[in-house]
């Protein structure tokens, strides 16, 4: 019989699984919500009977489930499945996600970085399927990213290889969440595009929109006839643009994916990305790489997590 994957995206509120076949295809799915504020011991509990309840949904035998693949959020140590610390997760510090499900499933289990998993899902069948060597930036409440070099999977000597939203493209510039000034994430991630907006409110601008309750969608939604939201959707777009042509300056990418909340902007945003790339960027670098949206969307994660481990059930090695 084909084997059987799966995937489970670990998020702050809710726990997605999906049953995958070896050619990226999800069979069924399940979404539950995670109870991440009952802690650890009962989100790991939760998470196996997301597997068994999938399975027995699906009408599949566990025995023919041939490995679990989780993408979970923060630092973690990849090798050995634990998860460091995640600031979504009240207590997860130094949790064996990994050794932990193999005892309450008795399968072969594998962790990654929840950004990792969703550029690997990308790579493996969605927007990324076609090339060798791409990067992923995932543009909601922050800003993550995953790496694929050379089809592989790159996680940096301590798994902290692919930290895109914290590359610097303003010096000394805004605060971000993790501490530093100037990230990309402090500039381009929802969360910022609202501090900016409310900033220029303060600084005396002029808006058609309250400061009171807006959201990144209402300023994207009042930019056609906003001047205020025009400026700062365009802003975000050059943050953008600017912070992915010097990644591609490094990593001389196929493609570069974006996903996440922002994918509602639309092509037409992305357009304006795309242009501030292309102005930064050296030609040959610019003329050998392409800017696109994701394909799975919120599968991304299900997805790479999933056929992460199987291909170390194939191979023996990590993706």
């Amino acid at each position: 019989m084909t084997k059987r994957y799966v995937g489970i995206d670990l998020g702050g509120t809710n726990l997605k699984t999906g049953l995958v076949s070896p050619d990226g295809r999800i069979l069924g799915r399940l979404t539950t919500p995670t109870e991440a504020d009952r802690g650890p011991d009962h989100v790991l509990e939760r998470m196996a009977q997301a597997v068994r309840d999938l399975s027995e949904q699906a009408g599949v035998e566990a025995a023919d489930i041939a490995g679990v693949g989780v993408g979970a959020p923060g630092p973690l140590d990849s090798k050995t499945g634990v998860v460091v610390f995640t600031p979504n997760l009240a207590g997860w510090t130094n949790i064996p996600v990994r050794d932990t499900l193999h005892e309450k499933l008795g399968m072969l289990v594998n962790v990654e970085n929840d950004a990792n998993a969703a550029a690997y899902g990308e790579f493996r069948c969605g927007a990324a399927k076609d090339v060798h060597t791409m990067f992923l930036l995932t543009l909601g409440t922050g800003i993550g990213g995953g790496m694929i070099l050379g089809d592989r999977l790159y996680r940096g000597a301590s798994d902290s290889g692919a930290e895109l939203g914290h590359i610097v493209v303003q010096h000394g510039g805004r605060r971000c969440g993790c501490g530093a000034r100037g990230c990309l994430e402090a500039y381009a991630s929802a969360t910022a595009v609202v501090g900016r907006f409310n900033d220029a409110l303060a600084a005396g601008e002029t808006s058609g929109l309250a400061a009171a309750g807006v959201t990144c969608k209402d300023v994207f939604d009042a930019a056609p006839d906003d001047a205020l939201a025009a400026h700062i959707v365009e802003e975000t777009a050059e943050y953008l643009g600017v912070g992915i042509a010097s990644l591609m300056h490094v990593l001389n990418p196929e493609r570069v994916v974006l996903t996440g909340g922002m994918m509602a902007a639309g092509d037409a945003f992305l357009d304006r990305v795309r242009h501030h790339a292309r102005e930064t960027a050296f030609g040959s670098v610019w003329e050998a790489c392409d800017i696109r949206w994701s394909t799975l969307g919120g599968d991304a994660g299900i997805l790479g997590a999933a056929l992460a481990v199987e291909a170390f059930d194939r191979t023996g090695r990590p993706a």
